[in-house]
């Protein structure tokens, strides 16, 4: 069983790290519509997309849904990640 939690805790954090692609790619997306030729500030929202939402209140809301899915996603995968990383370490503990 312990197995089994550790193979789903690794699928939800491959899973997170897509949806942060994910998120990062429409978010430049969105800015790449809106802003024409990008700057510094631009590449740094890029990396830090879910602190950066609120630029994107000006941007079309087929853009912005895109965007917030995939935060949702995110924090969805992270929720279940650490939640089978804590099982599969107390199954490892109790198994021994």
């Amino acid at each position: 069983m312990a197995v089994f939690a550790f193979i789903v805790a690794g699928l939800a954090f491959l899973g997170a790290l897509a949806s942060w692609i994910a998120g990062a790619w429409f978010y430049a997306a969105t800015l790449r519509a809106f802003a024409g030729e990008p700057s510094r500030l631009t590449w740094l929202a890029i990396a830090a997309w879910p602190f950066a939402t609120g630029r994107l209140k000006d941007a079309g809301a087929a853009n912005a849904a895109n965007v917030n899915k995939a935060l949702v996603a995110f924090i969805a995968c992270l929720m279940v990640g650490f939640a089978a990383t804590s099982v599969a370490t107390n199954l490892a503990r109790v198994s021994r």
